[in-house]
């Protein structure tokens, strides 16, 4: 990839940038709008650049430095379409025991219970959320971020993954209007990255289900369990903890977990299995095999060779030790 520092702005740069412009947005079915979003700039000003009609003229000031963030798009998409050729096809869900006894916990919940599943990283917890959102009707799956401090934000992010985009204004309206949604659905709720949840945002959830009969589950990390079941905060969690119908604690994934994700990877060779294996059993789980296997095949794809000890033994050292090198 070129520095566009080091490039001239000269005519025939500009108009083979522009040229170029024209023909992907056509190629692609683009719409100004959404080349904006991709490179950064306007997009009435990227119209008028390929019209040759920015700054009134085709070779006007400001041209120059238009092209140069075109190239770098340019540049950006060969990279990608690169990596797309020899980074290899990471499996999609595969079924491990974790999994199984995940989606029967959600299963459980969707009759109409309250449950929580504590994992480790690594342990797949948010990939068999999102594959049992996939199975059943009536499932929202909402990953809760750091940012997700208030009622409202809760309640948008819900109404976010439900597609809804109307809901009324003021905090006890918006919670009024999500209690409808839920009512008479037979659905579940479930709230991944729930250690996030401070304790205001949690009774709110204890409200909508002691209203609406909506299950509840409860995905997150040990956090959870120490606030809920123990510690100084332990009072403010009480009338939720009787609640609580099924609750699970998986801190590693198991031994059956990794054996099922070396096969989905389809590796043969008993070392570089053994290896995983020993990956597997550590903080970062599932998560640390499915990166070091992607590095490792990208560097047996370099040499041609099929996938070795040696290979991901360099991806393990590298992702452990140091910044990975494009």
């Amino acid at each position: 990839m070129n520095n566009v520092n080091d490039l001239e702005e000269t005519e025939d740069f500009i108009k083979d940038q522009r040229d170029w412009l024209v023909e992907h947005k056509a190629t692609r079915a683009l719409s100004w709008s959404q080349l904006a979003n991709l490179i950064g700039r306007a997009g009435s000003t990227l119209s008028a650049f390929s019209a040759g009609k920015y700054n009134g003229a085709p070779y006007a000031g400001g041209n120059g430095e238009l092209a140069k963030l075109v190239f770098r798009f340019r540049q950006t998409l060969l990279r990608q379409a690169e990596l797309k050729v020899e980074a290899p096809e990471i499996p999609t869900f595969f079924d491990t025991q974790t999994a199984r006894e995940g989606m029967h916990l959600l299963s459980w919940a969707q009759r109409g219970r309250m449950t929580y599943w504590v994992g480790g990283p690594g342990t797949g917890k948010t990939s068999f959320c999102k594959e049992y959102a996939a199975r059943a009707s009536n499932v929202w799956h909402v990953e809760i971020m750091r940012s997700t401090k208030t009622i409202s934000a809760l309640c948008n992010q819900i109404l976010e993954v439900m597609k809804i985009f109307d809901g009324p204004t003021g905090t006890s309206r918006l919670s009024s209007f999500l209690m409808g949604k839920f009512r008479d659905t037979g659905g579940l709720l479930i709230l991944d990255d729930a250690q996030n949840l401070e304790i205001d945002l949690i009774e709110e959830v204890r409200g909508w289900y002691d209203k609406t009969g909506v299950g509840v589950a409860f995905i997150g990390n040990p956090t959870v369990v120490s606030r809920m079941e123990g510690g100084a905060r332990a009072a403010d969690f009480a009338q939720l903890y009787s609640r609580i119908g099924l609750r699970m604690i998986r801190a590693l994934p198991l031994k059956d977990d990794i054996e099922a994700l070396v096969h989905a990877w389809g590796v043969d060779d008993k070392q570089v299995a053994a290896f995983l294996h020993t990956i597997g059993s550590r903080p970062g789980g599932l998560r640390s095999c499915t990166n070091a296997l992607e590095l490792a095949t990208m560097f047996a794809h370099g040499e041609n060779s099929r996938l070795e000890m040696r290979h991901l033994h360099a991806a393990h050292s590298q992702l452990a030790t140091q910044p990975v090198m494009a």
